[in-house]
């Protein structure tokens, strides 16, 4: 099954919310990036302020040296490594927005607003009822282990949830000794679209709710009735059966230029130019709907007017 972009996002979101720190943008992984793009996009991270006055050099990853600004480049002095330079993407942070987190963990539990988030510990935090069973969030399991307290309650209470990301090593089924109820936040909730979804004991987060939206060419979807292009909206773009076909015609030929007629022969339109379908009827125009398709066709198409050619560059990465 391929994974979708919202497991991915919901994957990434975890792994980081454990670590309780910040991140550069430069180390984020390539393969990683489209998922931390959805996250920015959605708002679930935020950027993070440093101080930069002393950089740790990128080349050793040893000494930290006082960054300057020469000729317009960034550069520091490092001791051992001598002048290396800094680019823009080593001193932008990002951080897990943890009020975010918390908002839309309480939506997927339906915690009553009139219910406060409280500060337990550094890292834990109580934030609601679920089914009249508090509701405890933490960044890592050891952080509960270590302040026990937190699980105790009241003679006649429910048995509380815990809310934390896996931790690396094997926990074992009840690693919290029959206290409290743990929910792993990569097996008990998941992502769709900007919200957290709550998922019920044995349901896989990946048939929960289909989405048919899922980049799965590209950033286009299976059946190329979505395209998902985060520099237009956070949400899926839509696409008209023509428009699909289009977007499917342009994917078959791999990234190599045709001429129009090809493409729409290809694609079973009467129209003449793959534009065509995509342009936007005055009385429509300034509505999203009819708008965003035509900017998603602007984003992903080339065109050589000189040969009359049309190509879809990232077609080219993977075969149809």
């Amino acid at each position: 099954m391929i994974e979708s972009l919202n497991a991915r996002a919901w994957q990434f979101l975890c792994a980081r919310y454990s670590d309780a720190s910040h991140w550069f943008d430069e180390a984020v992984e390539t393969i990683e990036r489209p998922a931390f793009e959805h996250l920015a996009a959605i708002k679930a991270v935020k950027p993070f302020v440093t101080d930069n006055r002393f950089v740790l050099c990128p080349c050793c990853g040893l000494q930290a040296a006082e960054l300057y600004r020469a000729c317009g480049v960034l550069e520091l002095n490092c001791p051992d490594c001598g002048p290396v330079r800094i680019f823009e993407g080593q001193l932008r942070a990002w951080t897990i927005d943890a009020d975010w987190f918390i908002r839309k963990l309480r939506s997927a539990l339906d915690t009553s607003t009139r219910q406060a988030t409280l500060v337990i510990a550094s890292g834990i935090w109580l934030i609601g009822q679920h089914e009249r069973r508090s509701v405890i969030l933490a960044r890592s399991l050891d952080e509960v282990l270590h302040y026990p307290a937190v699980l105790e309650r009241p003679r006649g209470n429910q048995m509380p949830w815990v809310i934390t990301p896996k931790p690396k090593r094997d926990t074992g089924a009840d690693p919290l000794a029959g206290r409290a109820e743990w929910l792993p936040l990569e097996e008990r909730f998941t992502l769709y679209g900007g919200n957290i979804s709550f998922l019920e004991q044995g349901t896989a987060p990946e048939l929960s709710k289909p989405d048919p939206s899922t980049a799965v060419h590209g950033p286009l979807s299976e059946d190329f009735r979505w395209v998902q292009l985060t520099e237009l909206q956070s949400d899926p773009i839509a696409l008209t059966l023509a428009q699909a076909a289009v977007f499917r015609s342009l994917w078959h030929f791999a990234g190599q230029p045709q001429e129009a007629h090809t493409i729409m022969s290809r694609a079973g339109c009467s129209s003449d130019k793959p534009i065509d379908v995509f342009k936007v009827k005055p009385k429509f125009q300034g509505e999203p709907k009819y708008e965003l398709p035509l900017q998603a066709y602007k984003a992903l198409v080339q065109t050589d007017r000189r040969a009359g050619t049309y190509v879809m560059p990232c077609a080219s990465l993977t075969t149809a």
